[in-house]
């Protein structure tokens, strides 16, 4: 028989009893914080270690870069200007423009001006366009390489027809492996470099539209006029336009 025993229960409900974690000391917080703070700083440092290890692009390069990059700016100002000369046109169909003499004028001069902003665009262009190098160095590099793929499949193929011996088909397999290698390298060391310009342009866009909103808190906190306002954000808008045209090229470029 089973005789209850008040000290035996108490025994049992004091092991059952889960043991209460010691609270967390100021030393023990400043700890914990520093671990937090030296890993922010392992990560930086990783990061800026990876920066580090990029190739820089050789000159000739970032200078092909520069010229595709301004060529599309061209294109970029053209259409601006063309849709400014539209816009200015349909002013010679004002009622104005048939007996006001002083409207006409002001008129024909900003429609000469445009015309004449244009031609230069054009012959901007032209220049611009000898300087390229068509198609940019990673497309040529791409071209290389499967050139390379080809030439090894050839090979391949022709060993298996017993149209290539052994030993000069192991000599050229590797050769062309080889190469085939550096190429990458090669193509790999200039889209990291590429890539590193791309995101620093996706930094200064996020900047540049930070100010495009604060100028908008301006307006409406009436700091600053309506027409400050739109004449700014016409301002904005380009430049945002331009960096987008810097950053779609150069992704175009590092394909």
């Amino acid at each position: 028989m089973y005789l209850f025993n008040p000290k035996e229960e108490e025994k049992e409900k004091s092991e059952k009893k889960p043991k209460e974690e010691a609270p967390i000391d100021e030393e023990g917080n400043k700890e914990i914080l520093e671990l937090e703070e030296n890993e922010k700083n392992e990560k930086k440092s990783k990061k800026s270690k990876e920066k580090k290890d990029v190739k820089p692009l050789p000159e000739d390069v970032k200078e092909q870069m520069v010229y595709y990059i301004e060529y599309n700016d061209i294109q970029l100002n053209k259409k601006v200007l063309i849709d400014k000369l539209n816009e200015i046109s349909k002013l010679t169909k004002d009622t104005k423009y048939e007996y006001d003499s002083a409207f006409k004028n002001e008129v024909n001069i900003k429609l000469e001006a445009v015309k004449t902003l244009i031609n230069e665009m054009k012959q901007k262009e032209t220049v611009v366009k000898q300087n390229l190098e068509e198609p940019f160095i990673v497309q040529r590099i791409n071209n290389d390489i499967d050139t390379k793929v080809l030439h090894l499949e050839n090979l391949s193929r022709e060993h298996k027809l017993h149209k290539v011996d052994k030993e000069t088909f192991e000599k050229l397999r590797e050769k062309y492996k080889q190469e085939k290698l550096d190429l990458e390298t090669q193509r790999e060391d200039l889209t990291v470099g590429m890539k590193l310009w791309i995101q620093d342009l996706k930094l200064e866009k996020a900047e540049l539209s930070s100010e495009r909103k604060l100028n908008k808190g301006q307006f409406h906190a009436k700091e600053i006029s309506e027409e400050q306002y739109q004449g700014n954000d016409k301002g904005f808008d380009l430049r945002l336009k331009k960096i987008d045209t810097k950053i779609k090229t150069l992704e175009e470029l590092t394909k």
